[in-house]
């Protein structure tokens, strides 16, 4: 399931990056997700629908923000147990380059949600529209 929904958000960081080429952003290639995130919201006049826009990218950075704290973790499996069974469990997830930060802690339902949330904004994400370049000004005659 982790490796799902860090597959989705790779979907979602390449349309991201499909954008930035198109508004033909010029940063090095290892900049961070984040900053290519400010950019495209700094661009937004750009887009025929910038609330749309705003609310995928608002969205996005919350998955973002997650898919750190997946991506850089070791698996913790913590389970809930009543004196002859498990009760419940849960997926624990502590960021390495974040030491103290508090172990992440999320549900199987949790963890399919987010997979979910990110398939949604990397389908959705490549819709958006740009407004139309407007054309040059004609060479004058001298």
């Amino acid at each position: 399931m982790r490796g799902r929904f860090i597959d989705a958000f790779s979907r979602i960081e390449s349309a991201v990056t499909e954008y930035l080429v198109r508004l033909e952003y010029k940063a090095a290639p290892r900049a961070l997700f984040s900053q290519k995130l400010k950019y495209l919201t700094a661009s937004r006049d750009r887009f025929v629908h910038p609330k749309k826009l705003d609310d995928r990218i608002a969205a996005i950075v919350k998955l973002n923000e997650l898919r750190s704290d997946l991506a850089h973790a070791a698996l913790t499996v913590i389970v809930q147990y009543d004196e002859t069974k498990v009760i419940d469990h849960w997926l624990g997830f502590q960021n390495a380059s974040l030491a103290d930060k508090p172990l992440r802690v999320l549900s199987l339902d949790q963890l399919r949600q987010m997979t979910q949330d990110a398939n949604r904004l990397a389908t959705q994400f490549p819709h958006q529209q740009l407004k139309a370049a407007a054309p040059a000004a004609p060479a004058s005659a001298t």
